[in-house]
This record gives structure tokens, C-alpha cells and sequence, in this order.
């Protein structure tokens, strides 16, 4: 159980969260897509159910979202994921924010998480259905739209007082929740119905899993995402319909998604 905080223990880490939020939305949306390769999508679209005749298909604003964060942390070449990969090329001070917020990111974890309490400008008290734990997770804008009882899909960067989600998040209707946990028992059970440790591989595999269920019930409504002032915002990955063939490739590219992901083919 986490613990109640003073008004000013609260104010203490929504500054920090504020900081690293910033961090972590420049290195996502900007630095660590470079480290990802057009496989990478193609590989990872498919594992998630969006890659259909060779061509990325992003029906939703939530599936680009979860489609860039699954390759981020997810996909790896030679072993190492992208924020390994940064991790190695920069030389970063280990008593800074940035330090912090890609050592978090290193130490994510895919989860499910319930609500339970809600702390208005705050964020909310989540249990962990997956682990068995609760944490303090701090989202401003979440804590607007937030229900006790909701569950949601998402990647937990954990820090030392606080956790923060990697931005991308799916809502779990109950029957996606006993269908995922169908799932992960049949594959990642043991006799007496407890979930046993499972390799990295494995981890990314019940990662894809639960997304699959996710976005093909239908609880993939909109979750509103907002930035460390409250204003709405939508990522390079997040689309309010199907990516058109003359707009940027959602894979953060840079280039026309005709002449990327949308390519039919290859």
C-alpha cells in the first residue's frame, strides 16, 4: 500500500514528474525512434495484429501510440532494445534527470493496472493486477478522467517515489481482462493458478498478447492524454484515423507514409 502524502509531498513530486514527463516525451516521440529499424515495425505490427498485407493499418489515435512504444521497449536487435541502445551510446551524468528518467525507462514493465484511488491534480493509486503491488501514479491529465474500479493496458516507468506510464495505454473492458488472464495462465501458469517468472522473450510475447485482446475488443475508446500544463496533446504516433498515404509515416521517419510503412510489399 502506498502511503497518504502531505499537500506538499504531492506538490514535491508533481514538479519532478512535470520534469520527467518532458524528458521522456523528447526522448520517445524524437531520440529513440532513430534507433528503431523499418523491420522493427513490420515485425512488431505484426506480433500486434496491425500489419496486414505488409502495410501498417492504424485504425485508432491509441494503436499508433502502442505500436511505437511495444517497438521501443519490446523489439530487439543483437539483444539490446532501443533504450538499451541509447543507454550505450550516451554518456549521461548519473546524477541527472535525464539519467533518471532512461534508467526508468530501461527498468519498464508492461502491466495491468486498476485504479484505486483517484487524487485530483494529482494522479491516481493504482494496484498492479499483474504483480501484486500498488503504486503512486502520477498523471495530471489522467487524474481528470480517471474512475476507481477502470482498468488499463500500459508501461510503468518506475521511480523512486512515484511510477509514470510511457504515455501508452489501453482500457481493459472485463471480458478482455478474463480472456487476458486466460492467457497468461494457460501459458505462463503453474498447476496451482500462480504466474511463474518468465524470460525477457517471454515477457515481450504476453506484452503482445495482452495488446492483441486489447485492441481487437471493444474497449479501445479514446483515452485523453494531456501535457505537464493540462493541455491536450497528441504525439507523432497517436492519429485520430487511418494514417494517409501523403502524411509523415507514424514511424517517426520522417518521411511520407506512401513511401515507408505504407509501402505494399517488402
Amino acid at each position: 500500500m502506498t502511503r497518504n502524502l502531505t499537500e506538499a509531498e504531492y506538490s514535491r513530486l508533481v514538479d519532478r514528474y512535470k520534469d520527467f514527463r518532458k524528458i521522456s516525451l523528447e526522448l520517445q516521440n524524437y531520440v529513440l525512434p532513430k534507433y528503431l529499424s523499418k523491420r522493427a515495425f513490420d515485425v512488431c505490427g505484426k506480433k500486434l495484429g496491425v500489419l496486414r498485407n505488409n502495410t501498417l493499418v492504424l485504425d485508432n489515435i491509441d494503436q499508433g501510440a502502442v505500436l511505437m512504444d511495444y517497438c521501443i521497449y519490446d523489439y530487439k536487435e543483437e539483444g539490446s532494445n532501443a533504450v538499451s541502445r541509447y543507454m550505450a551510446d550516451s554518456q549521461l551524468d548519473a546524477d541527472s534527470d535525464e539519467y533518471a528518467v532512461v534508467k526508468a525507462m530501461s527498468e519498464s514493465f508492461h502491466t495491468l493496472v486498476q485504479v484505486a484511488d483517484v487524487l485530483p491534480g494529482v494522479g491516481v493509486r493504482a494496484n498492479d493486477l499483474m504483480g501484486d503491488t500498488q503504486f503512486l501514479l502520477i498523471d495530471i491529465g489522467f487524474s481528470k478522467t480517471a474512475t476507481k474500479g477502470i482498468v488499463l493496458a500500459t508501461r510503468i516507468l518506475p521511480f523512486e517515489d512515484f511510477v509514470m506510464s510511457s504515455g501508452a495505454a489501453l482500457p481493459v473492458d472485463e471480458e478482455a481482462l478474463l480472456e487476458i488472464f486466460d492467457v497468461a495462465l494457460q501459458q505462463y501458469g503453474s498447476e496451482n493458478g500462480e504466474y511463474i517468472e518468465v524470460d525477457m522473450e517471454q515477457k515481450a510475447d504476453l506484452t503482445a498478447a495482452i495488446i492483441r485482446i486489447c485492441l481487437e475488443s471493444d474497449s479501445s475508446d479514446r483515452i485523453e492524454y494531456q501535457d505537464i500544463e493540462g493541455e491536450s496533446i497528441t504525439s507523432p504516433m497517436r492519429r485520430e484515423t487511418r494514417t494517409g498515404r501523403n502524411e509523415p509515416c507514424p514511424c517517426g521517419s520522417g518521411k511520407k507514409y506512401k513511401r515507408c510503412c505504407g509501402r505494399s510489399g517488402g
